[in-house]
């Protein structure tokens, strides 16, 4: 067996799958907005910084913009309709908080609330962002983070207890292994 060729466009798939996240800005209003992305990386320790790749196109681009802060919310593997949900509406259309079975609550450091149910938080100031093809490397400061207790085992996730809502692209899902590999 050797290799095949795949479209170009499709390269992303391949160094998928990635931790599924709900990206929350808020409206002028204080009015909350969230999107699914999984394409998310931390790019500096010092200072904390993450990028997360976002089309202009997309409501909460244009939230982000205003604000100037947001959260990553990442979701557990409980949570795979709720990413399919704020991944396929806009949040100009339709308030998918009210139609999903997620929470929010107030963040401390940004004006962006956060989403009670999930497994990990960012709150994010915006940093900076750069232009890259047909999306916008959002680059967020990390400004606090949280993380659920039993998810936790020194400074990683605890994989025998949080189940990680893993994004494989075209609408595919999966999550972890019951323990690490070593």
């Amino acid at each position: 067996m050797g290799l095949i060729e795949v479209k170009p466009r499709s390269f992303a798939y391949l160094l998928q799958p990635k931790p599924v996240a709900i990206i929350v800005s808020i409206d002028s209003s204080g009015k909350p907005n969230g999107m699914s992305a999984a394409w998310l990386t931390p790019t500096s320790r010092d200072p904390p910084l993450i990028a997360v790749a976002i089309s202009p196109k997309r409501y909460t681009y244009e939230l982000i913009k205003q604000s100037r802060d947001f959260t990553v919310n990442v979701l557990d593997a409980s949570m795979v309709n709720e990413s399919e949900l704020f991944g396929r509406y806009s949040g100009r259309s339709m308030d998918k908080f009210e139609k999903s079975r997620l929470t929010l609550a107030r963040s401390k450091m940004v004006k962006s609330p956060y989403i009670a149910e999930a497994l990990t938080v960012l709150e994010c100031t915006l940093y900076s962002e750069y232009p890259a093809g047909d999306h916008e490397l959002i680059i967020g400061k990390v400004e606090k983070a949280y993380v659920r207790e039993e998810a936790i085992e020194g400074d990683t996730y605890n994989i025998s207890k949080a189940k990680i809502l893993l994004y494989l692209g075209s609408g595919k899902y999966t999550t972890t292994l019951d323990k690490q590999i070593t």
